[in-house]
C-alpha cells in the first residue's frame, strides 16, 4: 500500500476533529447543588454571559486531572464563550450552604450519553478563592465517584456522596466522562461550609431575594428594595439609595452601597453575601438579602428609577419622506436632526425582517445636522428608522421610529392609478397599479380575468401582481 499523503492525513484529521465537535451540543449540568453554571441561567449569579442560554454545555477532553480544560479556565472548561465563568473571588458567585457528612449531587441531562462514569473532587483546605482554578486548587484524588456501565443514565440522576469536612468557602468540581466521545462535562458548584462542618450559624436566616449588578447607574437614578409578606408590600421597610456620582452609579459599587445602607436601617432583613461565621456582609457586586425567618417575610426585590429627563431634552426630525425611490439599485437616505440639550445620537436602518441595513452616529449640542444613510442592498418594501438619543449626564434615552416604504423606479411611462393594495375594491379591467415590492406597473386583465384583480388579501396572495403564484392570471405587467 502507498503511504498517506501528508496533505490527506490532514485533511482527514480535521475533518475528524470537525465531526467530534459537531457532537457538542446539550449535554447535562448539576442540577442539585445547583451548580455554577446553573445559577447562572436561573438568576442566582449575574454578569455571566453566555453561559445563562446553555448550562449544559461545559464540555472538554476527558482525563482529568492529567487532561482537560487548562488551569484559569477549569469552570469555563476551556470554552472562549463561557470565559466570564472563570473570574474567581470570594465573593463573585453565589455559594449553596453546606455541612460535611451525607449530601446527595444530581444531574440533569439534556442529551444522556452512554456514560463511563462520575467523579467528584473538593478543593483542598487553605485554598486561595482569589486566584483563578488550577489543579493545585483541587484534591487529586475524587472524595466521590459513580460507574456508569457504559449505558445511558435517565435524564434526572442522584448520587449519594460523603462531603469532606471543611470550614468556609469550598468548591466542588463534578466530572461526567461520556462514553461515545473523548470528553466529559466539567461543573464547579460553589459551597458554603460553617466551621468545623456544622449548619451555619444564620438559621435564622433565609435567603429572599438578590440585588443584582445588572446596570450601571446615573447621578440623580434611585434604586431601592421593595419587601414583601403574605398581605402584600410593606413599605416601612423599604431601603432607598439616591446615586450621587458616576463613581457611586457604577454597576458594582451601588449594590455594595444599598447592602450597606439595609443593614444599617433594618433590623428584619440583612444583605450581602454569607460567611462561614454566619455574618452576612456587603460586597462589591452581587448580594443576597436574607430575611429573618420568623419574620413573615416571603419576597425582596428591587426596584430602579431613572432621573427624571432633564427639561427641554428632545429630538427633532425634519425633511424625512415616508417614501422612499430606489434609483438605479440604490438607495440614501437623508434627512436632518436637531438635539434639545446634549445627545448621543444613533440612527439605524431596518428592513421587515429586522436586518440592519444602514446606520449613522453623531455628537449634538443643542445644534442640528444632516444624516446621511446609504442603504446596503435597498429592496422595495416595508422599512423602519429608529432614532436613539442619550442624554448626556443622566444617560436617559430618547427613541423615535418612523416607517417608510422604499419603492422601486416606475417604468418609463408606466403611469398607474393605485400602489397596491390601496382602493382594492375598485380595481377593474384595465386598473393600472404600482407594485411597491418591486416598483413595477401592472394592469388589471380584460373580462373574464378581471374579477381575480380584487381577490386578494394578506392570507390569500396568489393573484398579488407580480408577486402572487398565479398574478399572470389576473395582471399584465407594463
Amino acid at each position: 500500500m502507498h503511504p498517506m499523503p501528508k496533505m490527506l492525513r490532514h485533511l482527514l484529521a480535521l475533518s475528524a476533529g470537525l465531526a467530534l465537535g459537531g457532537q457538542a451540543f446539550s449535554h447535562g449540568y448539576i442540577s442539585a447543588p445547583e451548580s455554577r453554571n446553573l445559577l447562572c441561567r436561573s438568576g442566582g449569579n449575574s454578569a455571566c454571559g453566555a453561559i445563562q442560554w446553555e448550562p449544559q454545555s461545559l464540555e472538554a477532553p476527558s482525563g482529568w486531572p492529567e487532561r482537560g480544560p487548562a488551569d484559569g479556565q477549569i469552570a469555563s472548561a476551556g470554552l472562549s464563550q463561557f470565559s466570564p465563568l472563570d473570574e474567581q473571588t470570594a465573593s463573585r458567585w453565589s455559594k449553596r450552604a453546606v455541612s460535611g457528612g451525607p449530601i446527595s449531587f444530581s444531574w440533569t441531562f439534556t442529551a444522556n450519553h452512554v456514560s463511563k462514569g462520575w467523579r467528584y473532587y473538593i478543593t483542598k483546605p487553605g485554598w486561595n478563592p482569589n486566584q483563578r482554578l488550577s489543579r493545585a486548587s483541587f484534591e487529586a484524588q475524587p472524595f466521590c465517584q459513580a460507574d456508569g456501565g457504559m449505558r445511558q443514565p435517565p435524564k434526572l440522576l442522584t448520587h449519594q456522596c460523603q462531603l469532606p469536612v471543611r470550614t468556609g468557602y469550598q468548591l466542588v468540581l463534578g466530572v461526567w466522562e461520556v462514553g461515545d466521545t473523548p470528553n466529559s462535562f466539567y461543573n464547579i458548584v460553589d459551597l458554603m461550609f460553617a466551621d468545623g462542618g456544622n449548619p451555619p450559624a444564620t438559621t435564622s436566616w433565609a435567603q429572599r431575594g438578590s440585588i443584582y449588578p445588572s446596570v450601571d447607574l446615573q447621578p440623580g437614578d434611585k434604586v431601592a428594595t421593595r419587601v414583601f409578606d403574605a398581605k402584600g408590600e410593606r413599605p416601612d421597610l423599604q431601603t432607598r439609595l439616591s446615586i450621587a456620582s458616576a463613581l457611586d452609579g457604577q454597576r458594582n459599587t451601588w449594590p455594595y452601597l444599598l447592602a450597606s445602607r439595609l443593614n444599617a436601617q433594618q433590623t428584619l432583613l440583612r444583605a450581602g453575601q454569607l460567611a462561614a461565621d454566619g455574618v452576612i456582609s456587603p460586597v462589591q457586586g452581587q448580594n443576597e438579602v436574607f430575611a429573618r425567618q420568623d419574620s413573615g417575610l416571603n419576597r425582596v426585590e428591587v426596584q430602579i428609577e431613572k432621573a427624571a429627563m432633564p427639561p427641554g431634552v428632545d429630538l427633532l426630525v425634519n425633511g424625512l419622506a415616508a417614501q422612499q425611490t430606489i434609483v438605479g439599485g440604490q438607495l440614501t437616505l437623508q434627512f436632518s436632526v436637531t438635539a434639545v440639550g446634549e445627545l448621543e445620537l444613533n440612527a439605524s436602518v431596518f428592513d421587515h425582517g429586522g436586518r440592519t441595513l444602514g446606520l449613522a452616529t453623531a455628537t449634538l449640542n443643542n445644534t442640528g445636522q444632516t444624516l446621511r444613510i446609504a442603504i446596503d442592498k435597498p429592496a422595495p418594501g416595508h422599512h423602519q428608522l429608529v432614532l436613539k438619543g442619550v442624554a448626556k449626564g443622566s444617560g436617559l434615552l430618547i427613541q423615535k421610529t418612523f416607517d417608510l416604504m422604499f419603492v422601486g423606479e416606475p417604468a418609463p411611462g408606466g403611469s398607474f392609478q393605485y400602489r397596491f393594495p390601496e382602493g382594492l375594491k375598485a380595481y377593474k379591467a384595465g386598473t393600472r397599479v404600482l407594485q411597491p415590492r418591486n416598483g413595477r406597473v401592472y394592469e388589471c386583465r380584460p373580462w373574464p380575468h378581471n374579477g381575480f384583480c380584487v381577490q386578494w388579501s394578506p392570507s390569500t396572495p396568489q393573484f398579488e401582481p407580480g408577486t402572487g403564484s398565479h398574478w399572470q392570471e389576473a395582471w399584465i405587467a407594463r
